[in-house]
């Protein structure tokens, strides 16, 4: 019990320090998001409250629309941030001189990859949502007080009608489809980056290691794509919301196309071959990092 406990003790310390090391730079641009939001809400609430136009109001409202278009850029923004700190991170903690220090720690490598792997991915997940949000709530406000709510709604049903969905909820599920597997990819994408930087470090690959990472990431990259298409060629696991509000799960051959109740089914081979993909990167990079990886 005492064992399991100073276990879990060590993770949790490695996960909350790369948490705060991270935090420290990334963090600020989601101070300054919230800022940039809150004036923009601020602005858009004077305005639809029909508030008396003082030259302050006037030019916080004014200030509001250009908050929201800065809000978009500082959260696409954060997406390129992000990503810088999950190979400049990875790289500096584990495979620079400051990697003797964290490969002597009393952790495993699958503790300090796991621990990456949760807080950057994370962070990578967490950067594409705000963006999402950020996107979608200009849209949202650009559809009631710039294109108008009638029109709005309009669309909507033109919407259902033309993907004969039954109703507005089938639009949501397939949002919801994916957003999982637009998630699934992310975590792919940071698996095949650590998996390329650990094994461009050792010794035959050392002298040229970023080069040698660009290269692998491609090459691994490229072939986990062929890899996710092969059992599409095969069969297809699909998932299917039906207008009764029950759930069907089964198997179709490639060349068939189901309609059930006018919906149309997901294909959920792509999101469990992603997954299964994360899993064989993650003890693929853990294995290189525990045995084949050469310290500078």
């Amino acid at each position: 019990m005492t064992g399991n406990s100073k276990f879990k003790s060590k993770f949790g310390m490695l996960l909350k320090n790369d948490f705060l090391a991270s935090a420290r730079v990334i963090s600020l641009f989601y101070i300054f998001e919230i800022i940039v939001l809150l004036v923009f809400s601020v602005g858009a609430y004077l305005n639809k409250k029909g508030v008396e136009q003082t030259e302050f109001v006037s030019k916080l409202i004014n200030t509001s629309n250009v908050a929201i278009i800065i809000a978009i850029l500082v959260a696409f923004l954060l997406i390129f941030v992000t990503f810088f700190f999950v190979v400049f991170d990875f790289n500096k903690s584990l495979f620079s001189p400051q990697g003797y220090l964290s490969f002597t720690l009393p952790v495993s490598s699958n503790q300090l990859l796991g621990s990456k792997l949760i807080v950057y991915g994370g962070w990578m997940i967490v950067s594409y949502v705000v963006f999402f949000l950020v996107t979608f709530c200009l849209l949202s406000y650009g559809e009631q007080y710039v294109v108008g709510q009638e029109r709005v709604d309009t669309l909507e049903m033109m919407l259902v009608q033309f993907m004969n969905f039954p109703s507005k909820s089938q639009i949501i599920a397939y949002a919801v489809y994916y957003i999982i597997e637009f998630f699934a990819m992310m975590l792919t994408f940071v698996s095949v980056v650590y998996f390329s930087i650990s094994l461009s470090h050792i010794r035959v690959f050392q002298k040229h290691s970023m080069v040698f990472a660009v290269i692998i990431f491609f090459v691994v990259s490229g072939i986990l794509a062929w890899a996710t298409t092969l059992p599409s060629n095969l069969f297809e696991l699909i998932l299917q919301f039906k207008s009764d509000g029950s759930i069907g799960i089964g198997i179709i051959k490639p060349d068939e196309y189901v309609f059930a109740d006018g919906t149309m089914p997901f294909n959920l081979n792509s999101i469990i071959v992603s997954l299964l993909e994360c899993v064989g990167l993650f003890f693929a990079t853990s294995h290189v990092m525990h045995k084949m990886v050469n310290i500078k």
